[in-house]
C-alpha cells in the first residue's frame, strides 16, 4: 500500500474510532497480533480485542471528545502524527501520578503517534502524549512563576 493509504487509515481511526466510538473499526484497520504502546500503561497492549477493551474504557471517561490532526508525515511503512485532543472529563482521572476530581473539567493536550503498518494494516502504534500539559490544564498542577 501507498503512503497516502496508510495516512487515510490513520486518519480513519482518529476520525471513526477515538472521535466517533466505533471500536468494531478496529478489526479492520489493525492485525490480528497488533501491539500499541502507551507510557500509561504498564505493559503493551496485545490485540485488537484489548486495544479495543483499552479505548472503550479510555475513552467513556469523556465526552465531546474531538480530535485535530496537525501533520501526519508517512515513509515507507511508517506514518508519524502530530495531534491535539479536546475533550471534557465525565469522572475522576487517574494519570500517571495520581488520582484527580477533574469531573466537568475541559481538557486539551498533544499527542505524537507513529504507526507501524504491515500488509495494509496497523501492526503497530507508540503513543506519547503531554500528560504534564494536561495536569497543568486541569489546574492539578500549577507551575511556579519564579524566575531564577
Amino acid at each position: 500500500m501507498s503512503t497516502a493509504s496508510h495516512k487515510a487509515i490513520v486518519r480513519r481511526f482518529f476520525e471513526e474510532v477515538v472521535d466517533k466510538g466505533n471500536f468494531e473499526l478496529i478489526d479492520e484497520l489493525y492485525t490480528t497480533d497488533c501491539i500499541v504502546h502507551r507510557l500509561e500503561y504498564p505493559q503493551p497492549i496485545a490485540g485488537p480485542r484489548a486495544w479495543k477493551q483499552a479505548l472503550r474504557t479510555r475513552l467513556q471517561a469523556y465526552s465531546e471528545f474531538r480530535t485535530t490532526i496537525h501533520d501526519l508525515i508517512g515513509e515507507d511503512d511508517r506514518v508519524a502524527c502530530r495531534l491535539n485532543h479536546q475533550t471534557v472529563h465525565r469522572e475522576a482521572w487517574t494519570s500517571r501520578v495520581g488520582r484527580h476530581a477533574v469531573a466537568g473539567k475541559a481538557v486539551g493536550w498533544q499527542s505524537m503517534v507513529v504507526f507501524h503498518f504491515r500488509e495494509g494494516k496497523i501492526a503497530e502504534q507508540w503513543v506519547n502524549r503531554d500528560e504534564l500539559g494536561m495536569l497543568i490544564g486541569l489546574g492539578v498542577l500549577t507551575p511556579s512563576r519564579e524566575s531564577k
